[in-house]
């Protein structure tokens, strides 16, 4: 093994929550070269990767950026499966009304555009910015076009 790769491997730690949730840390010293704060006792997350398993049985590799213009910001929550829609949509009902429930759940259950190769993989919801406003709620990938970097998220709410 290599010096450099012995180097990265020191600086990796795997951690298994459960049988089938592990994280994997790099730790490293980096400098913040964004413009998110952390909470003076809680992390904030900037940047997400994850691996997505497409219905064609290939992996689409995902970088979220919580740093950005794109519609991330004040970002709260993801769901990605339908338990945490259905925990999701029965907040909403009881909070917000039955209204805002149904547009999660509809937006969930369809593609955003007939041709699209399938739903969404996850929804995103972001806290509202004034204390009598409803949450964002944002339906992300099921689009077809991953190479058009300017692909809006569809605003569920």
């Amino acid at each position: 093994m290599s010096a450099l790769a012995q180097e990265v491997q020191k600086q990796t730690k795997a951690v298994r929550l459960h049988d089938d949730i592990k994280i994997v840390y790099h730790i490293d010293d980096k400098p913040n070269r964004t413009n998110l704060k952390a909470h003076q006792d809680r992390a904030v997350i900037s940047n997400l990767r994850a691996d997505l398993v497409l219905p064609t049985d290939k992996i689409l590799t995902v970088d979220i950026d919580f740093d950005s213009t794109s519609g991330y910001h004040g970002n709260t929550m993801m769901v990605m499966d339908d338990f945490g829609v259905e925990m999701l949509s029965t907040a909403f009902a009881v909070k917000y009304g039955q209204q805002y429930a149904d547009k999660i759940n509809q937006a969930w259950a369809r593609k955003r555009h007939p041709d699209d190769p399938r739903k969404p993989t996850y929804l995103l919801v972001q806290k509202p910015t004034a204390d009598d406003a409803v949450p964002k709620v944002f339906a992300a990938c099921g689009q077809n076009d991953h190479d058009d970097p300017d692909i809006k998220l569809q605003i569920v709410i």
